[in-house]
């Protein structure tokens, strides 16, 4: 029996992290054996690629940026992500490919079929189930800067985040069969609500 490979989406501060804890909270309760990981950052590879990517100070071209995430996928699933669900483990990331296309394609102006191109190559799998936290970038930021200090990507200007939202409900839109969106927008115990309701309808079906 193989396990289920979940996803979170969303822009930076849209509370990914903090629904994180609900998801698994659900999953203990449901004695389903999982793990949690993340990208960039969740692979062998990931620790000393995760800070080098989110360093403000870092100068390098989209294209760069783009391979190095890709690097960090590939080397995150073949060694976390299969050998995982291939045990039958469930795997919650906090972000996959979608932050690709939204970040490096909607973000950065990519050519969406370069993306394409790299993830048919790198043979990376669909996840079963992606929960998108949706919410105005300007109220996101705002939360992110009250979190901690920013870094890269959170310093980009206000029309990069945007970009990065319309393409992430661009994708809910088109791949409507995986994706959950949650208003984000809501308060904690409505956003509770939502996320509990998707993954015990996702669990029980």
């Amino acid at each position: 029996m193989t396990g289920k490979f979940i996803t979170l989406e969303g822009i930076e501060g849209s509370g990914k992290s903090t629904s994180l804890k609900d998801i698994t909270d659900i999953l203990k309760e449901k004695s389903i054996k999982f793990i949690t990981t993340k990208e960039p950052g969740g692979g062998p590879l990931g620790k000393d690629l995760r800070a080098m990517l989110l360093n403000k100070d870092l100068n390098i071209s989209s294209e760069v940026e783009l391979f190095l995430m890709m690097a960090d996928r590939k080397n995150h699933l073949d060694n976390i992500i299969m050998p995982n669900i291939e045990n039958g483990t469930w795997v919650v990331s906090d972000r996959y490919l979608d932050s690709t296309y939204a970040y490096q394609g909607g973000g950065r102006k990519m050519d969406s079929s370069v993306i394409d191109n790299l993830s048919s190559y790198l043979n990376l799998p669909t996840p079963n189930l992606t929960l998108l936290f949706d919410l105005p970038p300007e109220i996101a930021l705002e939360r992110a800067k009250q979190r901690s200090s920013l870094d890269r990507f959170e310093r980009e200007p206000l029309d990069f985040h945007t970009r990065i939202r319309n393409t992430y409900n661009e994708l809910a839109s088109t791949h409507s069969k995986r994706f959950r969106t949650i208003d984000s927008s809501q308060g904690f115990p409505e956003v509770k609500k939502q996320v509990t309701s998707v993954m015990l309808n996702f669990i029980n079906d």
